[in-house]
């Protein structure tokens, strides 16, 4: 599919402001050497690129890496907690922190890690990008104090682990709640994450060619996070957070330059219904101008099997700027394919 340039960038910028038989036996147990050496640096290699990036993590899947590192660092009562998390769910609830008295208190909040429905008494507070950790914990107490890490620390040391599965499996159990009180103070009007529709979730790539030039980019969605990352216009890749807004929110007009600051990277989101397609649509925090940009699942029949698409759009309609599928090669295949049945800007 043919998409000008302005069009891809707009999908960046629109809401987010990788004897001779001696002698040949000789050669052979040389080459199976170095065939095997190569193999195992191939294989180390492969080891050392998998990466998980904290600093993009949901707040889901930041509870399941604290519970996956303490309770293989700490065992006891985060041991514990991990076994009910896996046959059940897990509840990561946040309080004030004047409520106990912890060694390390942190900015404000204590984050108590429990069994869904029951009361934990596994808890970790924040300062700063350190991850403080106690067990025993009771209202009005400390608990005992175990230790402390940084969250890629974490997720380094689950990596090394190979818990990458287990990790990815618990992020699906964790439900956050705030009885702290303080949100609506501190947030900027946000009463929430927003949750993205579970069919988005997972990676998404599209490729787009204009005058001969090919370009790629791919589409992350977590619970309520969107990752964007392309090969020309936005290398590094940006992340936006989703929130819900609270009722009585009232949008500072204008916003002073430290107020946007405070909000990079948040985005408000909400889901509509427009010519069969379920959209969710993405603005900015403080966007009063333009209609954000809308993502749908979409099922298309292409050479005879049903295959989900992602449908990629902006403006009132909205119009079609892209489509991104679940495989680059897909991507690569189907870059200048137009569907019958969607409405592309570049048609009008």
């Amino acid at each position: 599919m043919r998409i000008k340039k302005w069009a891809v960038m707009a999908l960046f910028c629109g809401i987010f402001l990788t004897g001779c038989s001696k002698q040949t036996a000789s050669k052979e147990a040389s080459n199976s050497s170095n065939k095997s050496s190569q193999s195992s640096k191939a294989s180390s290699s492969s080891a050392k690129a998998v990466k998980l990036d904290a600093a993009k993590l949901t707040p889901q899947e930041s509870g399941s890496l604290i519970t996956l590192y303490c309770a293989d660092r700490f065992g006891g009562e985060w041991s514990n907690l991990l076994q009910a998390g896996q046959n059940g769910s897990l509840t990561i609830t946040l309080h004030k922190t004047s409520d106990y008295e912890f060694k390390q208190p942190g900015s404000g909040y204590a984050y108590e890690a429990a069994a869904s429905g029951q009361t934990g008494t596994t808890y970790y507070t924040l300062s700063g990008s350190t991850f403080y950790f106690y067990q025993g914990v009771k209202v009005a107490g400390s608990g005992s104090s175990l230790g402390q890490a940084t969250k890629q620390e974490m997720a380094d040391y689950i990596v090394k682990k190979g818990q990458l599965a287990e990790f990815k499996q618990l992020a699906k159990k964790v439900e956050i709640v705030d009885k702290s009180g303080q949100t609506q103070r501190l947030s900027e009007g946000r009463s929430g994450y927003f949750t993205i529709p579970a069919e988005m979730q997972g990676t998404w790539y599209s490729a787009s060619n204009y005058d001969g030039e090919t370009t790629h980019s791919k589409y992350v969605f977590g619970q309520s996070t969107i990752f964007i990352q392309g090969d020309k216009y936005d290398t590094k890749g940006t992340t936006t957070t989703l929130y819900t807004r609270s009722s009585d929110f009232k949008m500072p007009l204008p916003p002073t330059e430290k107020q946007m600051d405070q909000v990079k990277g948040w985005g408000l989101g909400h889901l509509y219904q427009q010519e069969g397609l379920n959209y969710m649509n993405v603005m900015g925090w403080y966007q009063t101008a333009g209609s954000g940009t809308s993502f749908a699942v979409h099922t298309e029949n292409i050479a005879g099997n049903n295959v989900q698409i992602l449908v990629c759009a902006s403006g009132a309609r909205p119009w079609v700027d892209g489509i991104a599928y679940r495989s680059q090669a897909m991507a690569e295949k189907m870059q200048d394919q137009h569907f019958d049945d969607l409405h592309y800007r570049d048609d009008e």
